[in-house]
């Protein structure tokens, strides 16, 4: 018998790599046509031993009964030389990773010493280690290879708006899989035909890529699973999880326990958390039907509030050359805080942008106060009459979801006008123009439709967004009209989860995906727009901005403060005050402007304005907590936190 060394066959047969996989695919071709040869060729000289082989043991006269045991002996040899064919097409197909690639596995690690060293110099020329690769029978026609690029250039060149955290110490890389081979990053072995030296390891990585799907996964989150499946394309993440059923009789959910491993995997909503409870709830029918009994009056009336509406917009956008608003709105509750940024703004010598301003008044005295400050304000008894004069005295409470309603229905309207819009809460102050940055048509950030600020809150209701509604800007199109008729007709949504920003963040997410509408929020730690998360998170941060306002020094240089994560009115005061931003006099503090004309008698001066009046050319600096940030060391006032040690 001839022995068959399927080893030394394989050895003897040249490995093709470091070819070209361009998106012509002509070395491709080339390696397709030399593995038909040798596949035909072999098969051919498998036939012709074959009979040989049995040609020759019959002759020895060997018995009928002993043929069979030949046949099962070629037929394995036949098995090994088939399997040794697999390989080299695998070998012909994929080139070889680089021996340093620590992680994946590859199809093709039988090159030779000399052969591995080349693909060593080639990889340092392209500056990318080689694509690791995977079985083509298994995975082929969906996953072929994968490469590692550095996570920060990765998100640099592919903007997708999300607030951007920092590389940390096993996140510092993506990983970029592959669909076909034809998809591989073109070999720089080839000078004459390829200048790769000009691009960087993102571009070279993804340079034969004609479609990137991107997908967002929390980092260190212990047990959890990636799984890539080939099927009917689906830009939903599919989610399991090891929780008890949660269902209700009524098809909703009950939180029943936490995570448990002992449970088998079950279908749960993108939303779910560890310990059972679910990010968004479903709003119920009297939820739906308290939306529909809100909209009502503001539907029926909409033609003619556009109308009303149409001619004091054009006149605050005629101020500036953007077609641009900046839209508040405010009940007489919070006045203060309205009438404190209007004071804040003039005494930092920026009142003529309060000409840009048109502020939404949800009750008869926020108007008077408004117009007595010399601000555009449009009233409306048929959309806001519901709406409480009192101040929400926590988040979430039922003046608040009304105050939410608002903020919606002010935000649809100019979006319907066609207009490109700043909003913003009264909590805001300005330290600089912030419309400049929006229309800055050289910054790269200028092609997104939305803005946002990070809320700073990272949880999962929020994600991927984390976008603020006290604070952003709308370009006037139509993916951001549609938004905004999207976001009016969810209104029970907001009802039910008590929250503006959970049913936007959701509707950013389905916009973004199906209609392409680009969205950006500015990562939590940028110091142009920073908001509560830096006054309660970022100690250094706060010190800088304090003594650069003192000495006029700009350690940072933000457009505005947000003064958000706070709980109430009264809390948002006492920060603003003991930071030096509270410029609004006691006089016109939580007052209607009847009560102001009283306070200042009715044979008073009659050319003062409400400025005039109720606003201080120098703020009131106090201090309320010592844990807290402040202009002034407030070392012997109290802590808010308990156990906080002294911000100073």
């Amino acid at each position: 018998m001839l022995p068959l060394a399927s080893s030394s066959f394989s050895s003897s047969i040249p490995k093709l790599v470091g070819h070209k996989r361009g998106r012509g695919g002509g070395g491709g071709r080339t390696v397709s046509v030399f593995v038909c040869i040798v596949l035909c060729a072999v098969s051919s000289l498998g036939s012709l031993y074959g009979g040989i082989f049995l040609g020759w043991n019959m002759q020895q006269g060997e018995t009928t009964a002993a043929v069979p045991h030949r046949e099962l002996q070629l037929q394995t040899h036949i098995t090994q030389l088939q399997a040794e064919l697999k390989v080299m097409k695998a070998q012909a197909r994929f080139p070889p990773h680089s021996p340093n690639q620590k992680l994946g596995w590859s199809s093709t690690n039988t090159a030779n010493d000399e052969e591995k060293e080349n693909d060593d110099d080639a990889s340092s020329r392209n500056g990318l280690p080689r694509t690791v690769t995977f079985d083509p029978d298994r995975t082929g026609h969906y996953l072929s290879g994968m490469k590692f690029v550095n996570r920060m250039d990765f998100a640099t060149k592919f903007d997708m708006g999300v607030p951007l955290d920092d590389n940390t110490d096993g996140n510092d890389q993506v990983t970029i899989l592959y669909s076909t081979p034809r998809t591989f990053p073109t070999e720089d072995d080839d000078a004459s035909t390829t200048d790769s030296s000009a691009l960087t390891d993102v571009e070279r990585a993804t340079e034969n890529c004609d479609v990137l799907n991107i997908v967002l996964t929390q980092p260190s989150q212990e047990r959890q699973c990636l799984a890539v499946m080939g099927q009917y394309e689906s830009y939903h993440v599919q989610k399991f999880m090891r929780l008890p059923d949660s269902h209700d009789e009524h098809g909703g959910y009950t939180r029943t326990g936490n995570l448990d491993p002992a449970l088998p995997l079950r279908y749960v909503s993108r939303g779910m958390q560890t310990n059972g409870r679910i990010s968004a709830k479903i709003p119920l029918i009297a939820q739906t039907q308290q939306h529909w009994d809100n909209l009502l009056p503001y539907l029926t009336s909409l033609d003619s509030v556009l109308h009303e509406l149409q001619p004091l917009l054009a006149q605050v956008a005629s101020h500036n050359p953007h077609n641009t608003v900046i839209v508040m709105v405010c009940n007489f509750g919070q006045s203060e805080l309205f009438l404190n940024y209007v004071c804040n703004t003039h005494a930092k010598g920026m009142g003529d942008l309060l000409r840009n301003v048109i502020l939404f008044a949800t009750d008869e005295e926020m108007y008077d106060l408004g117009i007595s400050m010399g601000i555009t304000t449009y009233y409306s008894q048929t959309i806001f009459g519901s709406v409480p004069k009192e101040f929400a005295k926590a988040y979430a409470n039922q003046t608040f979801k009304k105050i939410m309603a608002a903020k919606v229905y002010c935000v649809h309207l100019c979006s319907q006008l066609g207009y490109n819009i700043l909003f913003q809460d009264v909590d805001v102050i300005w330290y600089k123009d912030p419309l400049g940055f929006f229309h800055n048509t050289t910054s790269p950030q200028y092609p997104f439709d939305m803005y946002y600020q990070d809320d700073g809150n990272h949880a999962l209701f929020y994600a991927p967004y984390s976008a603020n509604t006290g604070f952003y800007f709308i370009r006037n199109n139509v993916r951001t009209q549609y938004f905004f008729n999207a976001l009016l007709m969810n209104g029970d949504l907001i009802i039910s989860t008590s929250s503006h920003q959970i049913a936007l963040v959701a509707l950013l997410n389905e916009h973004a995906s199906m209609y392409g509408l680009k969205v950006k929020t500015w990562e939590r730690n940028l110091e142009e727009f920073p908001g509560g998360y830096s006054y309660h998170r970022k100690r250094e941060f706060m010190k800088q901005l304090i003594r650069g306002l003192e000495t006029g020094t700009k350690e940072v240089d933000p457009y505005i403060f947000h003064m958000s994560w706070t709980k109430n009115k009264n809390d948002k005061v006492k920060f603003f005050q003991q930071l030096g931003e509270w410029y609004l006099t006691d006089k016109c503090t939580a007052k209607s402007k009847t009560e102001i004309d009283t306070t200042f008698g009715k044979g008073g001066d009659d050319t003062q304005t409400g400025i005039d009046r109720c606003c201080a050319a120098v703020p009131f600096v106090t201090c309320h907590y010592r844990d807290k940030p402040s202009k002034i060391p407030c070392k012997d006032s109290p802590p808010i936190d308990k156990n906080a040690r002294s911000f100073w």
